[in-house]
């Protein structure tokens, strides 16, 4: 399982932040997934103010064929208004992404639900709906059988029927924003409710990692003022209790590790660079180790905020600058570097 967070700092920016960990089975994990990628394809995002990723939880091939389909229908609609005189192109909303992804979110799920019900029993779910299907030599068969009938009706709504695990523990945040500028977020999911829901407050979360994000982020939320939370967060504030929740995540929970992958978004900016930034590797090894140092007391909170911003928003120190200075900053350095690499210090 997975963990992916998201926050809004204001009204045109906000950030996202997922583990890389993905288990195979019940026996195995991977270090390595890719679980926030962009679904905005690169000519619409060069010519047009809009900026989308998809941050999934559940099952990786399943999470990418979404993806897929819904950068699909976004190219689709870009390239079915080039030419015209209202500029139509560059109309698609956020809102209409969020709506696009559901749709095709449902489309995958409806897909291989329909494929396990086939290879079961040669017939799919419209066929149970309406009561029969037709066989080989097209002559109608009634479905009839009480037991076959429970069976399918398992199948479409998980009830008792881990065949469908894979399909119905898919979630995934989707977070980004269009010519208006304002950033938003929304949360999906397959489960048998088949959500698709705006926040209820400024952050969202996912994943086996949730709960224990939850509490981060409603603890940290609660401190704010409404007209905090309507209209400004701190940006590093706000980046440091992401990073917590989500260190938080990987600690209680055995299915959140490796290293972070954090995504930002400021709409202010023209250049898509500037709009939207990932920061990787061993720079967000870096800063989440610099949020799990400071809450267990080794660094103070000045020197964490300082650093995380240059880490994270300013970027003008090397990788080597700014880890020799998180290290210089600690009263007992050989005790905190003992502490994360996983030693129990007193």
């Amino acid at each position: 399982m997975t963990v992916v967070n998201a926050l809004i700092f204001d009204k045109h920016s906000g950030a996202m932040c997922c583990d890389e960990q993905t288990s195979i089975g019940e026996v195995r994990k991977m270090l390595s997934s890719d679980k926030i990628q962009k679904i905005v394809p690169s000519v619409v995002r060069k010519n047009c103010r809009l900026e989308a990723v998809y941050g999934g939880s559940g099952t990786t091939a399943i999470g990418d064929e979404i993806r897929r389909r819904i950068k699909s229908r976004i190219r689709n609609i870009y390239e079915s208004g080039l030419g015209k005189n209202d500029n139509s192109s560059c109309q698609l909303s956020i809102d209409e992404i969020f709506k696009i992804a559901y749709d095709e979110m449902m489309n995958v799920k409806h897909k291989h639900i329909n494929d396990i019900v086939n290879g079961y029993f040669n017939f799919d779910t419209s066929d149970y709906v309406r009561g029969y299907y037709n066989d080989n030599e097209k002559q109608k068969i009634e479905i009839k059988q009480k037991e076959i009938k429970e069976k399918v009706f398992n199948l479409m709504n998980w009830n008792n029927a881990s065949e469908v695990d894979s399909i119905f523990l898919n979630s995934a945040i989707i977070g980004g924003f269009d010519e208006s500028g304002v950033f938003k977020i929304c949360k999906l999911s397959m489960k048998t409710e088949m959500l698709l829901q705006m926040p209820y407050s400024i952050f969202e979360t996912i994943g086996s990692g949730s709960d224990s994000a939850q509490i981060i982020f409603s603890d940290y939320i609660g401190s704010k003022t409404l007209d905090e939370r309507r209209n400004h967060i701190d940006k590093i504030e706000g980046m440091i209790q992401l990073l917590r929740a989500t260190n938080a995540a990987a600690k209680y929970n055995m299915g959140v590790g490796g290293y972070f992958n954090i995504v930002l978004f400021d709409s202010k900016h023209d250049n898509p660079d500037k709009r939207f930034a990932e920061i990787l590797n061993s720079n967000s090894k870096l800063a989440s180790e610099v949020v799990f140092a400071y809450y267990n007391d080794f660094i103070n909170y000045e020197n964490t905020y300082s650093i995380i911003n240059e880490l994270v928003f300013k970027k003008e120190k090397s990788f080597d600058e700014l880890n020799r200075m998180f290290f210089n900053m600690s009263s007992d350095k050989i005790k905190m570097q003992r502490f994360l690499r996983g030693y129990k210090v007193c």
